[in-house]
């Protein structure tokens, strides 16, 4: 029962919809424009770069805090992955709302913050090189368990993030089947629907 008011509580805190609430702050619902995503990229293209790396920094926050919280009150640390799948579902927005990267990248950065800064840097670097920023995010989440089990790290970790980045990939899945058509969304062009 201990386990199941936690992971509630880390559920909740994941569906805070910061992205859609800064957004909205502006004027423009990011469920209507863009990819439709309610995230921090979506954010940054549809209300400008520093309202994205503001949602960025709220999401990722929300994944610190729930793994921080976990560790400290000696939780498992899976029960982090809560707040990505209240990221994700909120119930706050109809149970749609992100990918959860970065709360992802948030619990990450609890676990092994050395393998967070290598994970951000090939997210970056893909995202420069590509201009797909879904798939520099589906890549360098499904490295991270390869880095963490060459650092040793305890088998938890490593199959949590296993499975935030599977969780990740099919969270994209409707990024990759816009790639296929030629139609997914290039980082610095203003999508549809923003003036």
């Amino acid at each position: 029962m201990k386990y199941v008011l936690f992971a509630l509580a880390f559920y909740l805190l994941g569906a805070i919809p910061f992205s859609y609430l800064i957004a909205r702050a502006k004027g423009v619902d990011v469920k209507r424009v863009g990819s439709g995503n309610v995230g921090a990229t979506n954010v940054a293209r549809s209300v400008g770069l520093p309202y994205g790396v503001l949602a960025f920094l709220l999401d990722w926050g929300k994944g610190v805090l729930s793994a921080w919280l976990a560790l400290q009150w000696g939780l498992p640390v899976w029960l982090s992955a809560f707040a990505v799948a209240g990221h994700n579902w909120s119930p706050f927005l109809g149970f749609k709302s992100g990918k959860g990267v970065a709360t992802t990248l948030g619990i990450l950065a609890v676990l092994a913050w050395p393998v967070f800064l290598l994970t951000l840097a090939v997210w970056i670097l893909l995202a420069v090189l590509t201009r797909y920023v879904s798939i520099a995010s589906v890549i360098a989440l499904l490295l991270v368990p390869i880095w963490l089990r060459a650092l040793q790290a305890p088998s938890e970790g490593v199959w949590l993030m296993l499975g935030l980045g599977v969780l990740s990939a099919f969270q994209h899945r409707e990024n990759f089947r816009r790639l296929v058509r030629g139609e997914e969304h290039r980082w610095g062009r203003r999508p549809p629907g923003v003036s």
